[in-house]
């Protein structure tokens, strides 16, 4: 498969999963945002949820929870923006609704404002996902699947690594990690 034909094969992908959340995908405020995220996501990253809006009331674009992380993008005439959120920093995300229009508060580092997002009943949803994900990834239990292989030395190696990758990614804590790390390091 040509690199092409993977992009290609991966928007689709990315397209049914937005159109399945109620993402407007044809819209043309977001084209650029959306044709960006086989660039940006993770081969096997899924979205969970998205809705359109303005960061900090200046820069308009998507916004993305994946299972991974949270995403903004914003690409117009003369910028490109984006940020990510790692969820292990992040505390639950609050949803203010006005009329016509709900702003999204994350508080990580930082607290950031996603304002105008266009939908009131979209952005609840969006909050309701997102504190619903995280809280799920604060109470799940690091289970860790035994190898088959013949080498139990080998067997650990491999659950640090992806042990490692979760923590990269932004599922696991340092602190979790540690924890989980050296359990594995005292099978040895």
């Amino acid at each position: 498969m040509t690199k092409e034909e993977a992009y290609n094969q991966r928007l689709l992908e990315i397209k049914k999963e937005l159109g399945n959340i109620g993402v407007p995908i044809s819209t043309i405020l977001i084209k650029k945002e959306i044709n960006q995220l086989p660039h940006i996501l993770d081969p096997d990253e899924k979205i969970i949820h998205a809705v359109t809006g303005n960061w900090e009331g200046s820069k308009n674009g998507l916004l993305v929870a994946t299972d991974k992380k949270l995403i903004f993008q914003s690409y117009g005439l003369f910028h490109s923006f984006q940020e990510n959120i790692s969820y292990d920093k992040m505390n639950p995300i609050s949803c203010r609704v006005g009329l016509h229009y709900a702003d999204i508060t994350i508080v990580s580092e930082k607290s950031i404002t996603i304002e105008n997002v266009n939908n009131n009943k979209n952005a609840l949803s969006f909050c309701d996902t997102v504190n619903n994900y995280l809280l799920h990834l604060k109470k799940e239990p690091i289970s860790i699947v035994k190898n088959q292989s013949s080498n139990p030395e080998t067997d650990i190696m491999e659950q640090l690594k992806k042990l490692g990758k979760l923590r990269e990614n932004g599922i696991l804590t340092d602190q979790e990690f540690t924890e989980q790390k050296k359990k594995l390091l005292d099978r040895l």
